[in-house]
């Protein structure tokens, strides 16, 4: 069975269930297949503003880009992933969780009285579509293209994603994870001081 050995606080790739192409064989291959498709996701759903006037942010969004995201790569893309893994909360409260954050940032932007910072607001929705973790891969780039996504629609910079040094071990790896980890503790400094840290000069 293939596997591919993959960095510290990612998703385990234990075996490749679900892929459709027969010809990658290592890590490097299918990353390189992965931001083929993620990077035409991301041109598509950036270049167009969602109105936060409107109630955009809905699980059948969160699916459908995921799916735009690895569609043509596993056969899972979009789908909610129906087993517990060594992250993320039990697979049976995904849609649950889903509906609590969707209805979060709804209420998030018609708050009044001492409304959270836009770039707060999108570092809250990045962790927790991290720790629901939904999918059975690829969702921390699905979680922070959709942070991007909600900062567009508040016509927000947006941070230019170190991308390929958070998929590998080191540094910067273990800073956003820090972030991340101090974020499921209630702290959400870290996480916006780093997705601070990558906004244009």
């Amino acid at each position: 069975m293939l596997k591919f050995e993959t960095p510290r606080g990612a998703t385990p790739l234990d075996d490749v269930e679900g892929l459709l192409l027969p010809d990658v064989k290592s890590l490097a291959d299918l990353s390189a297949t992965e931001s083929e498709a993620i990077l035409g996701a991301t041109t598509k759903r950036l270049k167009r503003r969602n109105n936060p006037k409107r109630r955009w942010l809905t699980d059948a969004l969160l699916r459908a880009v995921h799916e735009e995201m690895f569609a043509g790569v596993w056969d899972w893309a979009g789908k909610h992933r129906k087993k517990d893994l060594t992250i993320g909360i039990a697979h049976h409260l995904v849609r649950e969780e889903i509906g609590k954050l969707c209805d979060d940032v709804w209420a998030w932007d018609r708050q009044k009285e001492n409304p959270l910072p836009v770039l707060e607001r999108a570092a809250r929705l990045h962790h927790r579509l991290a720790w629901i973790h939904p999918f059975r891969n690829g969702n921390g780039r699905h979680a922070r293209l959709i942070a991007d996504m909600y900062l567009r629609s508040h016509d927000h910079p947006l941070p230019v994603w170190p991308s390929g040094d958070i998929s590998r071990k080191g540094g910067a790896r273990d800073r956003y994870l820090a972030a991340l980890r101090a974020a499921d503790r209630g702290n959400f400094k870290p996480l916006i001081d780093y997705t601070a840290e990558h906004l244009p000069k």
